[in-house]
């Protein structure tokens, strides 16, 4: 009978981190976080995209902008929910496992040593309070409560109008079944060296030159990979004609526009050619305004804003 154990939690993003997320006694796990992937509800990642990850020895990367502006927030919102429920909320020092799965908790209120409600900080560009709670997120969670045994997952959420709420959710016994099936089913295949339904899947160029960078056999090409061999250099050179015809073309219309903004013909307005501006992330400053003690923290994670045209045609000529 299987049993949730745990172990100590390695640096975050460390090697050991990222070994102990990819297999555990010689056998492929997953995190939470990639069980969205597991499930086929990620918006990042597909099943492929997820079992060409595991299989490559795991690639050591620098926080991007959303993880940098995740990990900063997270100490604030978990705080936050805590005042709001009026519970003790630790940071565990241990991850927690049952099974394929493994999870890291943001934070976790613990009774008689056992997690009872876990707490995940969540700050989304995507999603609004409003919208409920992810199919994303509602995998994660399910992993979280099933590698735990916790009663209850709260999401503590900066949305993307900049609003700070919760949203609850309770174990799932039949999504819980059919994960831990999934997560056997694929963690099984890749013990083996195979991937799932082997030669069924799709791979993109991406996952060929990440599954075989040292590609050794001679392979013979039947008529239809011909036909495609010849349909993709004729695809690369059209693209390539028609971005220097389209350079060419439009070099010509800004000329002619120079400082103007606007295009017109007999009086209609045919083409614009306005100035923008690009905001470096996530405009913060409302945010600011209520927690103005993290305004220094995060000044350097935000990027300056930058101004360029943008060409657009509006209107063909009669109409059209």
């Amino acid at each position: 009978m299987e049993q949730r154990t745990t172990f100590k939690k390695p640096k975050y993003r460390s090697k050991e981190w990222f070994d102990i997320r990819r297999t555990i006694n010689g056998g492929f796990v997953f995190g939470a976080s990639e069980c969205p992937a597991l499930m086929g509800a990620s918006p990042f990642d597909t099943l492929v995209d997820l079992c060409v990850k595991k299989i490559n020895p795991p690639v050591l990367s620098n926080d991007n902008d959303a993880t940098r502006r995740g990990h900063i927030l997270e100490p604030a919102l978990i705080t936050h929910a805590q005042e709001t429920y009026g519970v003790k909320v630790e940071v565990p020092k241990v991850m927690f496992r049952y099974g394929r799965l493994v999870s890291t908790l943001d934070g976790a209120q613990m009774e008689d040593g056992k997690c009872v409600r876990v707490f995940e900080a969540k700050t989304t560009t995507a999603y609004a309070l409003e919208d409920g709670i992810p199919a994303s997120y509602f995998w994660q969670g399910q992993a979280q409560l099933d590698t735990t045994g916790a009663d209850q997952v709260v999401f503590t959420v900066l949305d993307r109008n900049m609003r700070i709420g919760f949203w609850e959710m309770s174990p799932d016994s039949s999504a819980i079944k059919e994960l831990r099936a999934q997560a056997e089913h694929i963690g099984a295949k890749l013990d083996s060296g195979t991937l799932p339904n082997d030669r069924d899947i799709a791979f993109t160029h991406k996952h060929v030159e990440s599954l075989f960078p040292d590609p050794i056999d001679t392979v013979e090409l039947d008529q239809q990979m011909v036909d495609y061999v010849v349909l993709w250099q004729a695809l690369v050179e059209q693209a390539k004609t028609a971005q220097r015809d389209a350079d060419e073309v439009k070099d010509r219309i800004a000329n002619f526009m120079r400082n103007a903004q606007i295009g017109t013909f007999g009086g209609e307005t045919i083409i614009t050619y306005k100035s923008q501006s690009r905001r470096g992330t996530t405009d913060y400053e409302g945010w600011f305004n209520d927690n103005p003690q993290f305004r220094d923290e995060l000044k350097n994670y935000v990027k300056p804003d930058s101004r360029f045209r943008v060409l657009r045609k509006v209107k063909s000529q009669g109409g059209k």
